[in-house]
């Protein structure tokens, strides 16, 4: 593989959550900056890194890699994690600091770093995304996700209650598992479509709705605007963008980070209202096609 690709001078890997996987993006481009001069990734979904040209090779997770060697040439191997999963609690620890910030004190870059993830589509890809005029696309829950979690996920009825007050002048597409539930008067493409395919859709869409995952990062990494549900788990400063309009819920448990145990009939994500959600869309389709601005973070 060196011979193949170059001595690379770091190796990223995360694991097999296609959300995380895509932030790793967010820190090659930092590395790059800071002139890191050949990134491979370690990693089962290829797809979200092609035609990345800051990464020069994509290798599966399992590669077994000779450490001997990896000294001998210097190479920086990262793990970049920012929690970890407390199993008796049914919790994450919380991070005291965005997502991206701690993982990036795991990758040793300091100072700022853009908070955009990176996916490059074709022409040809972009020109499939288009479905309709006037499209919103909607994500209604984390049952595709590696680690699915029912205290990231709004309530299915006020899914179906915005689509039935915004259906006269949108259309919606529905992405995400082929077991979320089934929105009506939406075009059905539950499990049928790749990471890929849902950029392109992504990218032609007027505005994502949805909870906070692998949907989020993936609207940002092709410029499209979202209304993200975050009720009460976590906080946008900790794992958003601020160029989303994110529905937090800022009650007195909250943020819990916890998956899926809630003493208090997760008030957060009841709190937040078909009403509230319906008007975050309104205003912010009335932005129009006006730039998203980057995010900076700033690691000291």
């Amino acid at each position: 593989m060196f011979y193949k690709y170059g001595v690379p001078s770091h190796i990223l890997y995360f694991g097999d959550s296609l959300g995380d996987n895509l932030l790793l993006t967010t820190l090659i481009k930092a590395l790059s900056d800071r002139r890191g001069r050949n990134i491979w990734v370690k990693c089962n979904h290829p797809e979200l890194f092609v035609n990345n040209a800051e990464i020069k090779a994509v290798i599966p997770l399992q590669a077994l890699l000779s450490t001997s060697l990896l000294r001998l040439f210097r190479v920086k191997v990262f793990h970049p994690v920012y929690t970890v999963y407390q199993e008796e609690q049914d919790r994450d620890m919380i991070p005291e600091k965005h997502i991206v910030l701690k993982m990036a004190d795991c990758v040793q870059i300091k100072g700022e770093i853009e908070n955009k993830p990176i996916l490059q589509l074709s022409v040809d890809e972009d020109a499939k995304g288009q479905c309709f005029s006037k499209q919103i696309a909607i994500v209604t829950s984390t049952a595709g996700a590696k680690v699915p979690m029912v205290n990231k996920e709004w309530l299915n009825e006020r899914y179906q209650e915005v689509v039935d007050r915004l259906s006269p002048s949108y259309k919606f597409v529905q992405l995400g598992h082929k077991g979320d539930f089934a929105l009506k008067n939406v075009l059905d493409l539950r499990g049928q479509t790749t990471a890929r395919e849902s950029a392109a859709i992504l990218k032609n869409v007027l505005l994502l709705v949805s909870h906070v995952g692998f949907a989020m990062h993936l609207a940002r990494a092709v410029d499209c605007r979202a209304v993200i549900i975050y009720g009460g788990r976590e906080k946008p400063e900790q794992s958003g963008y601020d160029c989303f309009k994110n529905l937090y819920s800022p009650i007195a448990c909250s943020p819990c980070w916890l998956h899926n145990k809630c003493d208090f009939s997760r008030k957060c994500m009841k709190m937040i209202t078909t009403e509230m959600v319906v008007e975050a869309i309104l205003n912010e389709l009335q932005r129009g096609e006006a730039l998203l601005p980057v995010d900076k973070l700033y690691n000291d």
